[in-house]
């Protein structure tokens, strides 16, 4: 986008300022509004945006309006920039942060060239400004991230705007998220038990309800031959290279896919967990691993297990990542053999195929037989685990918890190696800098064997995001 100026007649004249960012699918923008009393503008402006610039990310950066600037730009808002240009106006700009009730960024400006003649050599002030307008929210108790001094083109701010688009999209996911839950946990698997209350409490969050029974009654309901069961079947053909699963399971599978994408559909779910043994294998004859990471894959974020403290990991991990790659729902399964900071990053057969080290590679197995060697059994209930091994690269885990209504959560990055071995289900040797770090503190904090996973290094996003929500971030650097 082209400059546009604003607030003419003004001394300290702003423009609006677009910050391309890479990441590593493609390209986001973000659009960069400074607006000093722009009531009457900002609506035009922002439908501008919206009718000819649908792909931009919109943030608005009110310089202490007097008008209804904020009220305007609170309708479209998720975050809110703080910048004295000036020395500004602590009060002000408190108010605004008060009224949105957002993620806050504050940043000051350095200072412009002197210009000729006697002065103070001072021509901002923000420097000053910026520490009345810190110290009007501190007192207010209004969270909020100090990014540093820059010029609004550095690219240092650009990475500290980008940052922080990752934690509000954290924030935006969390605040009235609504997570389905399938079917009861596992009968010993305490561990995956939650507080919907908290939840409430916490997050403004629901938790919608089904009886695997009623999902399981809607797939036997569909016919064979119905457009969207079929249109699944030629999707798996086509997407899995070796498939050593017989006709019934792709049948069955593709028909428990469409009423769950109904029920996603119909509830308009954020994410959701669900029961996976022991009653499907009796009740459908196949086991869901795969089917998990198909739904994960259609960006339906699916844990495993009816862990829904991990379905709200996976859309952590997500929203940081602006819903550019995917995450993959693991155990902590072991500790290598002879690398001592390795761990094995693995589950069942529920990754989505994006993640995969070669799509060539994918198999859909059953979990008799992982080698894909055996005779193909139609009725088999291991049959529909994906195998595969993750792309290697960087990533960051993920995982929430919540006791006695205090919330924390999980922060770790580590590498994945690349692969060197065959294994069952879908997984990845994950290097960190500390294993015994990391385990201990799995273990003394009280997380669970479940994990999300992501690619890429979302740490400082997810401590900003723990700032924003009052949840105490664990990170194991």
């Amino acid at each position: 986008m082209g400059q546009r100026q604003y607030n003419k007649g003004r001394d300290d004249v702003m423009t609006e300022q677009s910050a391309d960012v890479v990441h590593h699918a493609h390209k986001r923008t973000i659009a960069i509004i400074p607006a000093y009393n722009e009531a009457e503008n900002l609506p035009h402006v922002l439908a501008d945006l919206a009718r000819y610039a649908p792909e931009l990310d919109v943030v608005v950066i009110d310089d202490s309006s007097w008008d209804e600037t904020a009220t305007v730009a609170a309708q479209k808002i998720d975050g809110l920039i703080l910048c004295p240009l000036d020395f500004g106006d602590e009060r002000s700009a408190a108010k605004v942060a008060e009224r949105l009730r957002v993620p806050v960024l504050l940043y000051a400006t350095k200072e412009p060239s002197v210009p000729p003649g006697p002065s103070l050599a001072r021509v901002s002030d923000s420097y000053c400004g910026n520490l009345s307008m810190a110290s009007a929210l501190y007192r207010r108790r209004i969270p909020f991230h100090f990014a540093g001094i820059f010029f609004p083109d550095e690219p240092a701010f650009l990475a500290q705007v980008d940052t922080f688009a990752r934690a509000v999209a954290v924030v935006k996911g969390l605040r009235g998220a609504r997570i389905g839950q399938v079917g009861v946990r596992p009968p010993t698997f305490e561990t995956v038990g939650y507080d919907e209350a908290a939840m409430a409490r916490k997050f403004g969050q629901n938790v919608i309800y089904t009886n695997l029974a009623d999902i399981v009654d809607r797939a036997r309901a569909l016919p064979a031959d119905a457009p969207e069961v079929v249109a699944v079947m030629n999707d798996v053909r086509a997407s899995v290279p070796q498939i050593t699963v017989a006709e019934d399971y792709l049948l069955n599978a593709a028909k428990l896919e469409v009423a769950l994408v109904e029920f996603w559909q119909t509830n308009h779910l954020s994410a959701m967990a669900m029961q996976c043994w022991p009653s499907v294998q009796r009740m459908m004859g196949l086991s869901l691993c795969a089917l998990y990471g198909r739904l994960t894959e259609r960006r339906m974020l699916t844990a495993c297990e009816t862990d829904v403290l991990g379905a709200l990991a996976m859309l952590v991990n997500y929203q940081a990542a602006l819903g550019e790659t995917l995450p993959h729902f693991v155990d902590w399964t072991i500790q290598h053999r002879e690398n001592p900071n390795w761990l094995l990053a693995w589950h069942c057969g529920n990754a989505p195929i994006s993640l995969a080290h070669n799509r060539e590679q994918v198999a859909l197995r059953s979990r008799r037989d992982m080698l894909g060697e055996l005779p193909v059994a139609p009725g088999d209930p291991m049959a529909g685990l994906y195998q595969f091994p993750i792309h290697p690269g960087p990533v960051t885990f993920c995982r929430l918890a919540e006791y006695d209504g205090e919330w924390k959560m999980l922060i770790a990055e580590g590498e994945i190696i690349p692969p060197q071995e065959t294994m069952a289900g879908t997984w990845a040797w994950v290097q960190v800098s500390d294993h015994a770090r990391l385990y201990r503190t799995l273990v003394e904090e009280g997380f669970i064997h479940h994990a999300s996973m992501i690619h890429g290094q979302q740490s400082e996003a997810l401590q900003q995001a723990c700032k924003f929500l009052d949840i105490a971030p664990v990170v194991v650097e």
